[in-house]
């Protein structure tokens, strides 16, 4: 369990660092002042902390409920940033561009409990060092290492639809792995045994079929009125 909770947190971090990116450089040192500051404030309850209290909370099936509800949450804004701002000329329009606007400074809250596990495990690691001078040394990396990663990234990978795609398979990775982190000897979410209910599903499928054809049927509608008006315009 603490393994699938390290990877993560991991590409919690990865996918934060790509939406970085996209920002500029004084956003960027402003968000890791941000998590520097957090950090910095909540080293009081981390040094209360204990590793079978985490533990404890890592096998709490309440706890993994919950978190895995905060996970799919903060994926599903990442997905809708990252499909409004990759769904090409036709989907750009005032809604996709809408939520582009409003999504893009949207960092990332996942990661103020990822900092605040690292630090804890930071603190046990630095056993006789004040937890005083740990909180700060901690504070001070973050604040200079979240912007610096980010701006590696943009080094990296100039092509910023590149960077938005890879945030994408960062996003969905996450949404996976927050939900198997659910999984407590059993999983949380498991199936009931009943018998299938044929009519409730030729239903669903039916609406669904029928939703899809609307929807296909409104696109080639709107895209033959679009290929009208620019022949009428000529």
């Amino acid at each position: 369990m603490e393994l699938i909770i390290d990877v993560l947190m991991l590409f919690v971090l990865l996918a934060c660092l790509f939406k970085l990116s996209l920002w500029r450089w004084w956003q960027q040192a402003a968000y890791g002042l941000l998590l520097a500051a957090f950090a910095a404030w909540s080293v009081r309850y981390a040094v209360e902390q204990s590793k079978t209290q985490i533990a404890d909370y890592l096998q709490n099936v309440d706890a993994l409920q919950t978190m895995a509800i905060l996970v799919t949450i903060e994926s599903a804004v990442g997905i809708a940033y990252a499909l409004a701002w990759l769904g090409g000329e036709e989907a750009r329009g005032r809604g996709a561009a809408l939520v582009r606007r409003l999504l893009r400074w949207y960092p990332s809250l996942l990661m103020f409990p990822v900092v605040f596990y690292l630090l804890t495990q930071t603190v046990f690691a630095a056993t006789g060092v004040p937890f005083a001078t740990t909180a700060w040394l901690f504070a001070s990396g973050i604040a200079v290492l979240v912007p610096l990663l980010s701006q590696a990234v943009r080094s990296l990978l100039p092509d910023e639809e590149s960077r938005v795609e890879i945030y994408l398979l960062l996003v969905v990775a996450v949404c996976i792995l927050g939900l198997l982190s659910t999984q407590h000897g059993r999983m949380v979410y498991a199936a009931q045994e009943a018998p299938i209910d044929w009519p409730a599903l030729l239903l669903t499928l039916s609406l669904f079929l029928l939703m899809a054809l609307a929807g296909y049927a409104a696109y080639r509608l709107r895209h033959r009125y679009r290929i009208g008006g620019r022949k009428g315009k000529q």
